[in-house]
């Protein structure tokens, strides 16, 4: 038994078939069990009986969809081909046919093994190492089985191996439902969405709330995360009038505003649906207010700043997540260094925080804000 097709399977193949194409004429594994239409007449060969034309391809990068995760990976398959596997007819009969379905489930088992083999490489093996070490199993195994069954007439030997390769294609699944997924240590990330802030205390009655866009990257290192985010808003008119040194504030001009802040997270839950992260760190906010115009007739304006630290709750809710193991090549100045293999989370991530932030003036002063966020977040992490 062959792992390959000869050149001279593959010429006869080409002419006795020149109608159709190579991929109607093989039968895949999961096509169902051999029968005899799959074999070609041949008397010679003595002392073998039958023999069978195996291989493995793989398709191209194909996604499948796994509850909130979609898995791409390159999907390999086993088949036979007709034309060049054959049997003796004097030897059609079923203790022969079981033989070459031993035969034929084996390499499928092999196939499976291969196939997890790709879909969790941390070792970074090629694809060829690893079907040549597989094909390499299959052979042995299946050269073997030819020498104690006597070339497959030895039938309570076939079944003794047939029951034995069968308990272990049903150990085997086809393909993990959900490959496992090692993550490196770090992972980059970014969120795009809404926020505001809600002043509290006696800056509440001169500042209005802010609403506006907040954004901003994060960078993982293991459960620990770092957020850089910002937020750009926009409010109402003020309030109340009151001076910042010699500019007044006035009710008839609205004012805008924003913070930039920098914190740590850690992760406390983690699950294929959501995760839940306490933080704190520190940063500055800012209000804004048009007061008049300079000489070119251009506004000018008016900046509240404060330092500040914050500290709260996020929580991000996985809609969707992708896990490539298409292996993809990278390359450097024309050289391969590495692979495409990689996992991302896309969810809306809740923000919800309080800040301090010292205002250096009155009435406004040190105050305390209320914080509340909804954003869209993707994050991304290499696989080993």
């Amino acid at each position: 038994m062959k792992k390959t097709l000869l050149v001279a399977a593959l010429l006869s193949l080409a002419a006795t078939l020149s109608a159709q194409d190579y991929d109607s004429t093989i039968k895949r594994w999961n096509e169902g069990p051999l029968t005899w239409n799959d074999f070609t007449t041949y008397s010679g060969g003595y002392p073998i009986i039958a023999s069978l034309e195996y291989g493995w391809h793989g398709t191209t990068a194909q996604s499948q969809k796994i509850g909130n995760l979609r898995v791409i990976r390159m999907q390999t398959e086993c088949y036979m081909d007709p034309v060049s596997s054959w049997v003796n007819p004097d030897y059609r009969n079923p203790g022969t046919l079981q033989y070459m379905q031993t035969a034929f489930d084996y390499a499928e088992l092999c196939r499976r093994q291969l196939q997890r083999e790709l879909d969790n490489n941390s070792k970074g093996n090629s694809v060829s190492e690893l079907s040549q070490f597989y094909y390499g199993k299959a052979d042995r195994f299946i050269a073997r089985m030819r020498e104690e069954t006597d070339q497959g007439r030895d039938t309570a030997m076939v079944r003794f191996f047939a029951v034995q390769t069968a308990e272990e294609l049903a150990a085997t699944p086809d393909m993990d439902a959900v490959p496992e997924i090692n993550k490196r240590k770090w992972g980059i990330g970014m969120h795009f969405g809404y926020g505001n802030e809600f002043h509290l205390g006696e800056a509440a009655d001169y500042l209005r709330p802010l609403h506006g866009i907040k954004w901003g990257f994060d960078f993982s290192i293991g459960d620990f995360a770092i957020y850089w985010h910002m937020l750009i808003a926009g409010a109402g008119k003020t309030r109340q009038e009151f001076m910042h040194d010699t500019v007044p504030w006035r009710t008839d001009k609205r004012q805008s505003g924003g913070n930039m802040e920098l914190d740590l997270a850690y992760n406390i839950i983690d699950t294929p649906w959501f995760n839940l992260a306490p933080f704190g760190g520190v940063g500055f906010g800012y209000n804004s207010t048009f007061y008049g115009q300079d000489e070119h007739n251009k506004n000018v304006t008016d900046n509240i700043f404060g330092g500040r630290w914050q500290a709260g709750l996020t929580m991000n809710i996985k809609f969707s997540r992708s896990l490539d193991l298409s292996s993809r090549p990278v390359y450097y100045y024309g050289m391969p260094v590495g692979s495409s293999r990689n996992y991302s989370e896309s969810s809306v991530r809740l923000f919800a925080y309080a800040s301090h932030t010292n205002y250096d003036l009155r009435p406004v002063g040190p105050t305390w804000s209320l914080h509340f966020g909804l954003v869209y977040n993707i994050h991304t992490w290499s696989i080993r």
